[in-house]
């Protein structure tokens, strides 16, 4: 909301401040450009989901557009075409902020109003024709009239016409809460719904030792053998680490001692050179180690394959998994490698919940992506048929005839976002999974 970032309209309106200082150097204009620029990258980037911005991560991108916006003032506009480059980014930035205020009224109520209470790519194309449509006569016939002062032309008006509409808000505020009465069934539901946007899935994970490290490096707890029991080897990605809770709390299983070296969006792979950050190399690194001091009774590779094998990646994937697979048998390791995990068109609460509010069943046909269907073929299709190798087809497992299940005893969602499992959830998955695995 507004107050909070207060700061950052401060920053924009000191520049607009009459006498702040102009650049008139066009060498240093050119410098501070380019800094402008580096600071608007970075953060496009570099920075992840997660609760801590704005607060000082923001400083980042408001001071690039503020530098960026300062290196150029005084400078006369070029004329442009105005179906140039820097004529559309100018359109874009002159409706920028009609832009941000209409898309999400658009796109939320667009979603309810589709049988699968999702958006696919054309949807998205059309509905954002629309936004832009929108937001341009919002530009032109409610900003520009404000700004220009035709609407509002003394400083009383102004304040008078906030006035009044702050009154009719509040007055439909009222009204709503007085005729909505009690809470139905259906807006409990979707409280309890909402509940999983703020998940806390880091125990579940064993986040900061055993998924996603904080000393960089696995420690015993994660990588230490058990006399006289299955040692079991859970290696990947996040889509690997949502499988522990399932692993360690699943009915029936042999008492399998849980090894996990889990970290976020690397391949389960001994090539530390094809591994694209270092985080990922240092893990590659780190696992090749491990193999050779300690052979694990059976290795489990899961990832966000449907991630890695974005084209024109696929085969350069299923080569890494293919000479890891055979290190690893060449070591006498048998290995299990889970295919593609059920992943959503958007997060699963989030399409449950507007599933409840418009009183119909959401339908695995509808929200389920497709894709992971295509993948799981492909992969079973292109992996050796090994001894000491196996393949498990997930969606198989769990998705007889493409019908996945979307909750787990009729209202805990399988996932908490768009693909990783809840607890419940990766009890569940793993149930199913652990006669594939030979862990009964």
């Amino acid at each position: 909301m507004s107050p909070p970032r207060a700061w950052e309209f401060l920053i924009g309106g000191a520049i607009a401040i009459e006498g702040f200082p102009q650049l008139h150097n066009r060498l240093l204009q050119h410098i501070v450009r380019g800094i402008a620029v580096v600071l608007i990258l970075i953060p496009v980037f570099s920075y992840q989901q997660g609760s801590d911005f704005p607060g000082y991560r923001a400083l980042l991108p408001c001071v690039g557009a503020a530098l960026f916006i300062w290196c150029g003032t005084g400078i006369p506009n070029r004329v442009r075409h105005p179906l140039s480059f820097p004529s559309l980014l100018r359109f874009c930035g002159q409706i920028s902020y009609s832009l941000y205020l209409w898309h999400w009224p658009i796109f939320t109520f667009a979603r309810f109003s589709r049988a699968s209470l999702t958006l696919d790519l054309f949807d998205k194309t059309v509905l954002f024709a629309l936004t832009v449509s929108i937001s341009y006569l919002s530009w032109r016939f409610v900003e520009q009239p404000f700004r220009d002062r035709q609407l509002a032309p003394t400083r009383r008006a102004a304040f008078g016409t906030a006035g009044f509409a702050t009154l009719i808000l509040l007055a439909g505020n009222a009204g709503a809460i007085v005729l909505s009465g009690a809470p139905s069934d259906s807006d409990r539901a979707a409280a309890q719904l909402d509940a999983y946007n703020a998940y806390d899935y880091r125990p579940l994970y064993r986040f900061g030792s055993c998924f996603s490290p904080t000393s960089g490096t696995f420690d015993d707890p994660c990588l230490k053998f058990a006399a006289g029991r299955p040692n079991v080897l859970l290696w990947g990605d996040s889509l690997a680490a949502h499988y522990f809770y399932g692993l360690s709390h699943a009915a029936d299983l042999r008492s399998p001692n849980i090894l996990q070296a889990t970290e976020p969006a690397c391949m389960p792979t001994l090539d530390a050179a094809a591994q694209g950050t270092a985080s990922c190399r240092g893990f590659a690194a780190q696992m090749l180690g491990f193999f050779g001091d300690r052979k694990p009774d059976l290795a489990i590779l899961s990832a966000d394959w449907l991630e890695y094998a974005r084209p024109p990646r696929f085969d350069g994937m299923i080569a890494d998994i293919k000479t890891t697979i055979s290190r690893l048998s060449g070591l006498g390791i048998r290995t299990v490698l889970l295919g593609p995990a059920v992943q959503f068109r958007s997060r699963l609460p989030s399409i449950l919940a507007r599933a409840h509010l418009r009183s119909v069943v959401a339908s695995a046909d509808d929200v389920v992506l497709p894709d992971i269907f295509t993948l799981d073929r492909m992969m079973r299709a292109a992996l050796p048929k090994a001894d000491g190798f196996f393949y498990v087809s997930v969606v198989d497992a769990i998705c007889p005839q493409r019908q996945c299940p979307l909750t787990i005893d009729g209202s805990i969602p399988l996932s908490w976002d768009h693909a990783h499992l809840t607890a419940e959830g990766s009890v569940y998955v793993m149930q199913r999974l652990a006669p594939m695995l030979g862990l009964r």
